[in-house]
């Protein structure tokens, strides 16, 4: 099967630099799913592991807008303290539901935009713990985005590759139909098609986000979110290309990856479905991309975290680096975000995956980042005990 590349008059060159990027767990994966296992080349089990900080000792904690986190907090604990709290078994954590109601009263009792009383509730109610995973607290640190896309809610002309609803004989926790079985006409005739687009790559890349935003050829657009998975064992592309050498391993990145498949268009089918993992989407009415919490994800405070290890809901101060925007050297990224989402490539206590939002800008930093970071959770008070 080989792809017609006509874009509208969009373009499909992009160079792997600043002005290449044209334009996100959510999702299912995130942009990270692709870099994250080519840069593992040795597995060892993961081991949750953690010591106790001070705020003294988090480079950078003075000096991030305390405000701005504590909304994001917000946004989310009210839903965390109507959920019926787990234990996340990887960690042993659990936030009690008195412990998340009496930390949402207090959070909204600090008056809006007072940076100074928000660092002030944080470290009245927090314990800044290092994570650390088999005894290193350096972990991989990504990004991932919301893409846009162009569609129809017609099959018609260039409009012919369909994102699929989730169909009702799909079930947790067994296999569906294969990545390449639906390509090839698996789930035809059954009226799943939520909208049909233009570029099946651009589909691709948009399962590994999450979500994305449909803009639709008669006008108006559509926000599509994560509705479900085929239950099939996600497989890095990046990886597949860089063991086969069709990509070099060091120069493998969103940017590359794509550009690869839209210069073998003949191949790029084939590729793809190498990845037996699909996504199935939904129409959503929110303002944005939602994360695993069911709140809107907020740009460069959203985190999406293994909750196997990390509770959701709950604040991490991470130390990274973002990709320069203007070709020179990274530049520190030291701050608080909350751990609201989560994604099938994000594994392990020490890895996180950054929501960038919508646009240019959130393509390339979520493309271009992949380093280490390092992940101060902070703890209720409450709770501490149950990490000695």
């Amino acid at each position: 099967m080989a792809i017609q590349w006509k874009r509208h008059g969009r373009g499909i060159m992009f160079s792997c630099a600043v002005d290449a990027a044209s334009g996100l767990l959510r999702r299912c994966l995130a942009m990270t799913a692709i870099l994250s296992l080519v840069a593992c080349s040795l597995f060892q089990a993961d081991h949750f592991g953690s010591r106790p900080m001070t705020f003294e000792q988090l480079p950078g904690w003075l000096d991030d807008n305390h405000a701005q986190a504590l909304e994001v907090f917000t946004s989310s604990c009210d839903l965390m303290a109507q959920k019926t709290p787990s234990r996340s078994s990887g960690s042993g954590i659990k936030v009690p539901k008195d412990v998340w109601q009496s930390l949402c009263s207090d959070a909204q009792s600090v008056p809006p935009g007072n940076s100074v009383a928000a660092r002030l509730f944080f470290e009245r109610r927090f314990v800044p713990y290092r994570i650390t995973n088999n005894g290193h607290d350096k972990g991989l640190c990504t990004g991932y985005y919301e893409p846009v896309l162009y569609g129809s809610l017609k099959k018609h002309g260039d409009f012919k590759y369909p994102l699929y609803m989730r169909p009702a004989d799909l079930k947790n926790g067994h296999s569906y139909y294969t990545h390449a079985e639906i390509d090839q006409g698996a789930l035809k005739g059954r009226h799943l098609e939520l909208v049909w687009v233009d570029d099946p790559v651009m589909i691709f890349f948009l399962q590994i986000q999450g979500s994305g935003l449909i803009r639709l050829d008669k006008g108006g657009s559509m926000l599509v979110g994560y509705d479900g998975q085929n239950n099939q064992t996600y497989v890095s592309l990046g990886k597949v290309m860089g063991d086969e050498n069709l990509l070099p391993k060091d120069d493998i990145n969103f940017f590359t990856l794509r550009q690869w498949l839209y210069d073998y268009p003949d191949r790029a089918f084939e590729m793809m479905e190498r990845n037996p993992s699909y996504v199935f989407f939904k129409k959503l009415d929110q303002s944005g991309p939602v994360g695993a919490v069911g709140n809107v994800l907020t740009p460069q405070r959203s985190l999406a975290v293994d909750n196997h290890y990390i509770p959701y809901g709950l604040p991490l101060f991470m130390e990274t680096e973002l990709p320069s925007l203007n070709g020179g050297a990274s530049e520190p990224f030291h701050r608080i975000l909350i751990a609201q989402d989560t994604g099938g490539a994000i594994r392990g206590p020490v890895r996180g995956d950054v929501f960038f939002g919508q646009g240019s800008q959130a393509e390339y930093l979520a493309g271009y980042m992949k380093g280490h970071g390092v992940y101060n959770l902070l703890v209720p008070k409450e709770i501490v005990g149950q990490l000695q």
